[in-house]
């Protein structure tokens, strides 16, 4: 079978955008070849919710799982869906937009909602007035989806800046289910609901983690 491989994960530079428009990603050098040292290296500083990243269930419930605390194959998911849900700035996501997808499976693991706000993502609208999910999705996924482990979009988070406390509270109704949340993904390039034959994603282990940047591939079928 002919696949490509995608990128679903943005690369890290010191413009990526911050929820709230807070601390982002830099480099600073402490060697250089140019300057004479014996090689380059540099130090990286970036909040761990930054980028293409993953919210494990310790970012929001005290006893919730860590990065650390899964299997390898916690992170490759072999039955993706993607559902467009077209989404205009501040939007809340509910249920309502769903059942027209027809899009209830038993098997899917990973549901990708691609908003098409992607394409403000150079823009502070994209952090400012980002769409966000309702808490009640949770639950209809859980309904819907009974075999799903994570949940993914191409905005900065699932809590819309303009919404926090709806955000805060649809982060503890995914993350209490054990549904891990991707934000922040590169999903303009699928061409299909279901061309994704398979989705790895890579995060940054390391100890305790509530939240880590991911490197994401997908497999698409020609």
């Amino acid at each position: 079978m002919n696949q490509r491989l995608l990128w679903l994960s943005h690369v890290l530079e010191p413009d990526t955008p911050s929820y709230g428009g807070g601390e982002g990603f830099t480099v600073s050098p402490v060697k250089a070849l140019a300057q004479g040292d014996s090689c380059n290296t540099s130090i990286l500083s970036f909040p761990n919710h930054i980028g293409s990243h993953v919210d494990a269930p310790r970012h929001f419930l005290s006893n919730g799982s860590t990065i650390d605390a899964y299997a390898p194959k916690d992170w490759i998911f072999t039955h993706p869906l993607m559902v467009d849900i077209p989404a205009k700035p501040g939007q809340l996501i509910g249920p309502e937009v769903f059942p027209s997808q027809d899009c209830a499976s038993e098997t899917v693991d990973l549901l990708l909602i691609r908003t098409g706000f992607e394409a403000y993502r150079d823009c502070d609208v994209y952090w400012q007035e980002g769409p966000g999910l309702l808490p009640e999705l949770a639950d209809y996924f859980r309904n819907h989806f009974p075999s799903l482990k994570a949940v993914g979009l191409d905005t900065i988070s699932i809590s819309g800046f303009q919404h926090r406390d709806i955000g805060r509270k649809a982060h503890a109704a995914f993350l209490s289910n054990d549904v891990r949340i991707f934000e922040d993904l590169s999903l303009m390039s699928i061409h299909g609901s279901r061309s994704l034959s398979q989705v790895a994603a890579l995060p940054l282990r390391f100890y305790n983690a509530d939240g880590s940047p991911c490197t994401i591939l997908g497999w698409e079928q020609k």
